[in-house]
Parts: C-alpha cells; structure tokens; sequence
C-alpha cells in the first residue's frame, strides 16, 4: 500500500472512531438528561361519565414510574364540589400501588354509588396520589353527572265493557341530561298487554317519550307491572295499571 493510500485509510479510519465514540455518548447523554429527576404519572379513567340515582359506576386509576422511580405511592379520591355531596358514597377497592425496578406501574380502582337522594347535577372526583419516600404529589380530576329519569301512567286506573280494549299512556322523562335506551318490561303476554314504542331512546334533545299500553282482558279487576331500566338493568323504575273489566 503507497502512502498517500494509508493517509486516506488512516484518516478515514479516525473519522469513524470519532463518530462511533461521538455516537455511543451523545444518546446515553440524551436519556440521562431526559431523566434528570425521579417521578410518577396519574391518570384516570373514564374522566367522564354519567351515573343515574340508584345505580353504582367504577373508575380505574393507573401510577406509572418516570425515570426508575420506585417505591409505594399511596392513593385516595374525594368529591370536591359542589359543597355537599349528600347521597354519594365512594368505594375505595385499594389504596397503594407498590413500584419496583420489574413492576414500573400499577393501577387501582374505585367507586361511587348515588342514592336516590343525591343531588341532580355535576360532581368533580379528585384523585391525588403521593409518593412516601420523596414526597411527590400529583393530582387529576374527572367528571361525574348524577341524572335520573322518571316513569309514569296516565291513567293508572281504567275501566273498561268486556271485550273493550284499555288504554294508558306510559311515560319515561330524562333528568339532568340523562340519555340513555330504556327497555320496558310487562308482566303479562303480549298477546293480553302490548307496549310500544319499546324500547325509547331518551337524549339531550329528546327528553320525554311516551308509549302506548293496550291490553285485553276478558273479566276481573287486573294489576299491570311495568318496568322501565336503562339497557345496564339498573336502576329500575317500575308503576302499576289497574284495569278493571265489568
């Protein structure tokens, strides 16, 4: 090999070390810098949701490590408007979630149960979770609207000449902005009772449906059960129609 070859191998050759050693520090350098300080996540989920009186709904949060932090995080969650929070109760399933160098996240649950006293209106759930060795803390919050529908007969009592049909208008109203699919349920055949429409899909928009009851009977003061339930089967709202044939 003449020289002017070697020169050029040579400083070829110096070239890729320095780029290979250039290389190898500059993405140990970018990660270190990218983790310059030990921390967690939070989230939550869903961060939305409506809950009708009278039914219970679940959330699921999630703590995962940032930049090898390990240790135990402890968790809770609490209403934090409006003011009174009468009629909601809150489940916590777990409290902690433990990071380790093999287990970088953890998740827990929880949940919250509206009676039929709770107010109408939109709730803010506040999770807040603490690190107990460094002393991080961070928080996030989710929206719960409380909403109901009602169920109604008009009229509840009805009398009618042997082989006349009888009639009474059901109704089902939304509240707060409930929007849901309401299914109905007869305690008699369809062939004696028919309700329709059924099912009705209540909206934002389209607050109030009402349907139809007929029904048959041949003789005898007769008790009509209806049910009305969202397509989760809670909450029910159920009434009676007495139907008295003479």
């Amino acid at each position: 090999m003449n020289k002017s070859k070697t020169s050029i191998f040579l400083i070829l050759s110096a070239s890729l070390v320095i780029f290979s050693l250039g290389s190898l520090s500059a993405y140990p350098l970018a990660a270190r810098a990218a983790c310059s300080q030990k921390d967690f996540t939070l989230t939550i989920s869903p961060t939305s949701t409506s809950l009708t009186r009278g039914s219970t709904d679940g959330f699921r949060i999630t703590i995962a490590s940032v930049c090898g932090l390990t240790g135990d995080i402890g968790w809770g969650v609490a209403i934090t408007s409006p003011s009174s929070t009468t009629g909601l109760t809150i489940h916590q399933a777990t409290y902690h979630v433990f990071l380790s160098s093999t287990h970088t996240s953890g998740s827990g649950t929880f949940s919250v149960n509206a009676s039929q006293s709770a107010a109408l209106t939109t709730y803010t759930l506040t999770l807040t979770a603490r690190d107990t060795t460094l002393g991080l803390s961070h928080s996030v919050t989710a929206t719960l609207i409380v909403d109901d529908f009602t169920l109604t007969a008009n009229p509840t009592k009805a009398k009618v000449s042997a082989g006349q049909t009888a009639f009474s208008t059901i109704t089902v109203t939304g509240e707060n902005g409930f929007s849901r699919t309401i299914n109905y349920s007869v305690n008699e055949p369809s062939f004696v009772c028919n309700l329709q429409p059924d099912p009705v899909a209540l909206s934002s928009t389209t607050t109030s449906i009402s349907s139809t009851l007929s029904c048959n009977f041949s003789s005898g003061t007769n008790t009509v059960s209806i049910s009305a339930a969202p397509n989760s089967g809670s909450p029910v709202r159920s009434l009676t129609v007495t139907i008295t044939v003479h």
